[in-house]
């Protein structure tokens, strides 16, 4: 059984710890190296990416822990330089301020080849940083938003950042590739996989996405420590805001990310094995009742 913690306040920091703490709290032991990868592909600003405050509430609540070292990385689209990106969108200056120990992006790190035994959409494997490998606890911090050829976009297909450039040049982009992206972003977390997800759903795209689209300001921070409870109720939430038809029209279990996740075992299998814990939440019985 995993419970979800979902928190609405006015103050996003506040929003941050309710929903880490209803979702049982982070698993940090004292003296690890924890890694937060914000969402940052691109110069466009939240929901286009991670809020600053979300990043924020992420690092304050990690220092709780008393953790050895606090790394912020992430990697921007293959045209972008990711230090410039995470400047521009004030993720950097955040980093900097909450004194983080090192901020990194993958733009030009050491990388180490991996072929994951069920990675069967990747035949060639793929390419990801090897200080991977000796970080203790990592947090993503996707966004709740749709995409115009993924579907949607949050914690499965976050794990798409620690890809290197040609890997993603691997993914298909265009009409009736649903199945094919859906199963590389699941298969692409086979490998270092988050330990926690902190989900920015202060504002959400509910049509089109990931960059522009139409908007909506659900004000809500969502907390998962299993990316198929985090991906499915995320999907709840955009359901109750109202959004696309490939995701209003059908289950949340029979989106092609969800489903291949479910069957590479990367988290719960079905809705009976999640739990909703919510503050603020006016409309949870809803999001609970789009679980299925």
């Amino acid at each position: 059984m995993v419970t979800i913690g979902l928190s609405r306040d006015k103050d996003v920091l506040k929003s941050v710890r309710t929903a880490v703490e209803l979702a049982g709290g982070l698993g940090i032991k004292e003296g690890d190296t924890v890694l937060i990868r914000p969402n940052a592909n691109t110069v466009d600003p939240a929901p286009g990416s991670t809020s600053p405050e979300v990043l924020r509430g992420a690092i304050r609540e990690v220092k709780r822990y008393n953790p050895g070292k606090i790394i912020v990385a992430e990697k921007s689209m293959t045209t972008l330089d990711t230090e410039k990106v995470l400047k521009k969108l004030g993720l950097w200056q955040v980093a900097e301020g909450e004194g983080v120990d090192e901020i990194l992006t993958f733009d030009h790190l050491k990388r180490e080849h991996v072929e994951p035994e069920k990675a069967y959409s990747w035949p060639f494997g793929f390419d990801v940083p090897e200080f991977l490998g000796s970080v203790d606890y990592t947090i993503a911090l996707p966004v709740i938003k749709t995409h115009w050829t993924a579907i949607f976009t949050m914690g499965l297909k976050s794990q798409i950042s620690i890809t290197a450039d040609r890997d993603r040049r691997q993914l298909p982009h265009g009409q009736g590739m649903d199945m094919l992206f859906g199963n590389m972003i699941a298969e692409s977390n086979l490998v270092y996989k988050p330990d926690f997800y902190i989900s920015d759903a202060t504002k959400c795209f509910v049509t089109e996405g990931p960059n522009t689209g139409t908007l909506r300001e659900p004000g809500i921070v969502l907390a998962s420590p299993d990316v198929i409870a985090n991906d499915v109720t995320g999907l709840a939430l955009l359901k109750t805001l109202g959004t696309v038809p490939k995701i209003q029209r059908n289950s949340v279990w029979a989106q092609p990310q969800i489903k291949r996740a479910v069957e590479l075992g990367l988290g719960v299998k079905n809705r009976e094995e999640i739990t909703v814990k919510g503050l603020g939440i006016e409309e949870i019985n809803k999001i609970i009742a789009s679980l299925a």
